[in-house]
């Protein structure tokens, strides 16, 4: 390991990895984490906050950290907190739940996306990926993919399922980019959380005066032993699930573009058999470059893991990309391939936080990808992979920009 990657710190391990690690191939995952992942699955790390954390790099592990209640998202609520967090997480947020009240809260979101709900959404992301589409070809030279598809399509869709009016859009991506962005300050992300929990206090209010057959009316109507949702828990399930519902599939779209691009064999069996295409969709997330997650566990008791000490109220920080390319699990993981059998797919999350909206990522991947390609059979990339640039700065990554012609 490096000795540049590793940073002095005050606490009780002499060195630990700093994040962001800058990624300079953005094909490729940093080396250093590859290496952790064989030689030191549970290191020391320095979160960009300055806390300090474990970084847990391998499949099985990840899973452990995620569904041990003894590792818990409601505890960045509390005195077990990190220090240095930017803005004090909200504990009427689900993602910032154990159980059982997360369990309550997931039963209700659950309501709004049973396969009836999300198959009935496929003709509507259907016609709005389309009208993207019409537009992408109205242009004459090329185009950021970025912004005339792989953005806007996942906004669009949360924005119907969440009955937000899309012409609003320029605030939410004013909001999730300072919110998503590692440079931002402190005072910078409390303004763009003013901004959007105001937004949906408003919005929330509407749908119990007026509801209609979106996601927030469906929830604003239910209730259950203890009650309603109250407009806290309504307001942060909303706001999370419009950040968390296009960031991520933003950038697994270009990526999936990428991928397909580089690999033309793979991309024309995709055209002359369509039943591929969900395998494909799996593999397409499974490299999309997830990379470390923003949200971490924190330790509620004592415990050891790879004989590394975790004391209570350490902080724990998986990395979805060395797991979903660990060599225990998957066969020649570095290859990109639409056959491949996936015997597990953590990139969508794993137990009590699986992600609510999968089933709606893999309609966007595959019903927009297919519609892309078929609508622009020439399509090609302007620069060449090894001059596309990786956003640093963005908690999620993802390309500053990805120039495309046709």
């Amino acid at each position: 390991m490096s000795s540049e990657m590793l940073t002095p710190h005050p606490d009780t391990e002499p060195e630990r990895l700093a994040l962001p690690i800058p990624r300079t191939n953005p094909i490729e995952i940093p080396e250093v984490f590859g290496r952790l992942r064989e030689e030191k699955p549970v290191c020391p790390i320095s979160m960009v906050t300055g806390d300090p954390a474990l970084l847990v790099t391998r499949h099985d592990d990840l899973k452990r950290v995620l569904t041990d209640r003894v590792f818990s998202r409601a505890a960045v609520c509390g005195e077990l907190a990190p220090r240095s967090q930017a803005v004090r997480p909200s504990p009427d947020s689900i993602m910032n739940m154990d159980p059982p009240r997360h369990t309550r809260i997931r039963k209700f979101a659950a309501q709004a996306f049973t396969p009836a709900r999300i198959a009935a959404l496929t003709p509507e992301i259907e016609s709005i990926v389309d009208d993207i589409l019409t537009a992408m070809a109205a242009e004459d030279g090329p185009v950021d993919l970025n912004e005339m598809f792989s953005r806007p399509l996942p906004l669009r869709i949360i924005s119907h399922m969440l009955g937000v009016p899309f012409e609003d859009w320029p605030l939410f991506t004013g909001w999730t980019e300072t919110i998503m962005t590692i440079a931002s300050t402190a005072e910078e992300i409390a303004a763009a959380y003013v901004g959007l929990r105001s937004y949906f206090i408003k919005l929330v209010s509407d749908k119990r005066a007026d509801p209609g057959d979106d996601f927030l009316s469906v929830l604003a109507a239910q209730s259950d032993a203890e009650g309603s949702l109250t407009e806290a828990e309504l307001v942060s399930l909303g706001t999370f699930l419009l950040v968390a519902g296009h960031e991520t599939s933003a950038t697994v779209l270009t990526a999936g573009v990428l991928n397909l691009l580089r690999h033309p064999d793979q991309l024309a069996a995709l055209k002359a058999d369509p039943e591929l295409w969900t395998g494909a969709t799996e593999e397409i997330s499974r490299v999309g470059i997830p990379g470390v997650s923003p949200f971490p566990r924190i330790a509620t008791e004592d415990l050891t893991m790879h004989g590394v000490d975790i004391p209570r109220g350490t902080a724990m920080v998986v990395n979805y990309e060395t797991a979903l390319r660990d060599p225990r699990v998957y066969e020649n993981p570095e290859a990109f391939d639409i056959r491949r059998h996936q015997p597990s797919q953590v990139w969508f999350g794993h137990g009590p936080h699986f992600c609510l909206g999968a089933p709606v990522a893999r309609l966007e991947v595959g019903i927009g990808l297919r519609a892309l390609f078929d609508r622009f059979p020439g399509l090609r990339m302007v620069e060449s992979a090894n001059d596309l640039r990786w956003k640093n700065n963005a908690a999620l990554g993802g390309f500053e920009r990805f120039l495309v012609s046709w």
